[in-house]
């Protein structure tokens, strides 16, 4: 694997850790995304919670076809058009004055449609164009650089989410590593 290749690895680890997190959150409780959505839309409320799923199924499908050998050439387009929606909603948000949390990347992320989203849209764009850059569009690409994607991408993914749950994961290793007391 060359040195490109690489970084293309850790460009599309990120790119599959944003996406598996924010698809996630966006599949399990849309509301938040629904209803930052719906500030992109003045007058007409937030956006049905079926299409914040449909986009939720959408990036989670595109993270796991960047695992797939035989698609990771090929998913990069629909991952390029992915970071145009995430960095267009962004400055959106920004120009229309987005106030609700958006909860993009995560239950916890509490910021409003804007800079965030640019700058991660412009990171998924990034990482997508770079690889079709140096891969082309029709190329299947190694097993290794496949299992790469995956492993970094699970490990980023699994990182961000002990992270930002920080208090939790001491609280339950904490209770793991107590001692029993005696039975009295």
């Amino acid at each position: 694997m060359t040195t490109t290749d690489a970084l293309l690895v850790c460009a599309d680890a990120v790119a599959v850790a944003l996406l598996v997190r924010g698809g996630a959150a966006k599949l399990v409780a849309p509301a938040l995304a629904a209803a930052a959505a719906g500030e992109l839309r003045p007058g007409r409320g937030p956006v049905p919670a079926a299409v914040i799923r449909a986009l939720a199924v959408v990036e989670i499908t595109v993270a796991v076809a960047m695992a797939l050998p035989s698609l990771r050439g090929p998913v990069h387009v629909p991952l390029a058009a992915l970071g145009v929606l995430f960095a267009g909603a962004g400055i959106l948000g920004l120009l229309r004055g987005s106030t609700e949390p958006c909860g993009c990347f995560g239950a916890d992320s509490t910021s409003p449609l804007g800079v965030s989203n640019v700058v991660m849209g412009v990171a998924i764009l990034a990482a997508a164009v770079s690889s079709l850059w140096v891969h082309g569009v029709g190329t299947s690409q190694t097993g290794s650089a496949s299992a790469g994607v995956a492993g970094l991408g699970a490990i980023v993914t699994g990182g961000w989410l002990l992270h930002s749950h920080r208090k939790r994961a001491y609280t339950v290793l904490g209770n793991l590593l107590k001692q029993p007391e005696p039975a009295a």
